[in-house]
């Protein structure tokens, strides 16, 4: 089994480092900027992704904190992936506190199977352009595509907000994920492609 470890991560910045950091400030207001030459078929700030081949492979999630987003990229021919170089990239995020209680009353309904964690395909709905982490709790996703008619920022449910999907939501993956729980804490979470 494969298995997610700090360098797999990226961490969502806590809500006081979005304070400081003016970069990410203006994120606040649902918009984002990457800044200037982006690549727009692969997700953008993750630190490294878990490339997962053919047949079922478990992927071990244990060591993601709240807030943090591992990425797993998948070849496929499937063409929706054809702006991502026909890889279905896989974002798995563990929510924070205020993340899950933001999805009590917001998520879709059967589209999550713990909580806990929310896992969407880093494909923007409105292009099919690769979408990256944010680092910011409240729209923690956006695609790379800028520009006047792209523009898109997804909220910790995954609806887009602002831009060329906004009202669209991030489309879900087939998958298992089986959390384990020891006296109210997460013991281990396994992650699969079904």
């Amino acid at each position: 089994m494969k298995q997610v470890t700090r360098r797999h991560v990226v961490a969502t910045l806590s809500a006081s480092t979005v304070l400081m950091c003016p970069a990410i400030l203006s994120a606040q207001d649902a918009s984002f900027d990457w800044g200037e030459d982006v690549p727009t078929d692969v997700p953008r700030n993750e630190a490294q992704m878990i490339t997962l081949g053919d047949g079922e492979t478990e992927v071990d999630v244990t060591a993601l904190e709240p807030g943090d987003v591992a990425v797993v990229a998948v070849p496929t021919d499937d063409e929706e992936y054809s702006e991502t170089q026909m890889t279905q990239f896989i974002g798995i995020m563990r929510r924070t506190d205020d993340q899950i209680a933001f999805a009590q009353t917001n998520d879709r309904p059967d589209t999550v199977q713990d909580i806990r964690y929310f896992v969407a395909n880093l494909v923007c709905p409105h292009r099919g352009n690769a979408i990256g982490m944010t680092g910011n709790p409240e729209i923690p996703f956006a695609c790379t595509k800028r520009g006047s008619r792209h523009d898109g920022v997804f909220n910790a449910v995954g609806l887009g907000v602002t831009g060329g999907p906004e009202g669209d939501y991030m489309s879900i993956p087939a998958y298992q994920l089986a959390v384990t729980e020891a006296d109210g804490v997460i013991s281990q979470a396994v992650f699969q492609l079904v």
